[in-house]
């Protein structure tokens, strides 16, 4: 039978002792898990403006590991707790908290412990503060400077939510997306104007792996960033230079993890 944990007064992190009255071992909150080779983060998700533990959030825990993003979720228990197995040990994650539209802060954690405790905070009453990074990376801010830049790596985007390429894209300052009524959405260099050719207006060129899609937008909105190990922004100049006249108007090249 689990005890009660004493809920912490931040988000930070507790080492649990595996004999204190108010803790559980390793084991028991990860049968079937590895000590040698993982670890575990529990903990509870409050709401501290309405001082009330929330269930059924989505806690993530996120990390890069062979030049790709992974990422572990686990729900809140009624009781406002989560336990996240399967975590690889002495690795940098970044923790967080999510509900619908609210996301609390990002907590980073190094695995070097087995078990750690780690407290989390939502807010339920304030301003939804959803995609609130990927705005400052289109704003070229803080953090986000590398979204402004014409690559983007997996470690990147260790500390955004979970989204599409297409949501992470639309947000980025070297590109915008217009809508053609013959042709539906297209993708262009912030830095160009429209280009026509053959009286027919011209999308970047998207390739994931290299191959070439026929519908760009298409496929980026059924792509996940946990999918993504390198997105290049290639200039007409650049992609012209590697893929000819099909690169005129600009590329995006997308390589997936594990390419």
């Amino acid at each position: 039978m689990r005890h009660p944990f004493v809920r912490l007064q931040g988000p930070v992190l507790f080492l649990v002792v595996a004999n204190s009255a108010a803790a559980q071992s390793f084991v028991d909150f990860c049968p079937g898990g590895d000590e040698a080779t993982q670890a575990a983060v529990v903990g509870y998700v409050t709401d501290p403006e309405a001082e009330t533990i929330v269930p059924g959030a989505t806690v993530a825990a996120s990390w890069v590991q062979d030049d790709a993003r992974r990422r572990i979720e686990v729900q809140t228990d009624i009781q406002g707790l989560y336990a996240l197995c399967g975590l690889p040990r002495d690795t940098e994650v970044v923790l967080r908290a999510l509900l619908g539209d609210r996301r609390g802060e990002a907590v980073p954690y190094t695995t070097s412990a087995t078990l750690a405790q780690s407290d989390l905070f939502i807010s339920l009453t304030g301003e939804p503060e959803t995609r609130e990074e990927v705005g400052s990376l289109a704003a070229g801010g803080g953090r986000g400077q590398a979204f402004s830049s014409e690559v983007i790596r997996a470690e990147d985007l260790l500390h955004l939510p979970e989204m599409s390429v297409y949501e992470l894209l639309r947000r980025h300052q070297l590109l915008r997306f217009d809508r053609v009524s013959t042709l539906g959405e297209v993708i262009l260099l912030t830095s160009a104007t429209s280009s026509l050719r053959a009286g027919r207006l011209q999308s970047v060129q998207v390739r994931i792996n290299e191959r070439r899609e026929v519908d760009g937008v298409a496929a980026i909105r059924d792509l996940s960033i946990d999918e993504i190990g390198r997105i290049e922004i290639l200039t007409r100049t650049e992609a012209s230079a590697r893929y000819g006249g099909d690169g005129f108007v600009g590329a995006i090249v997308i390589t997936t993890r594990g390419r």
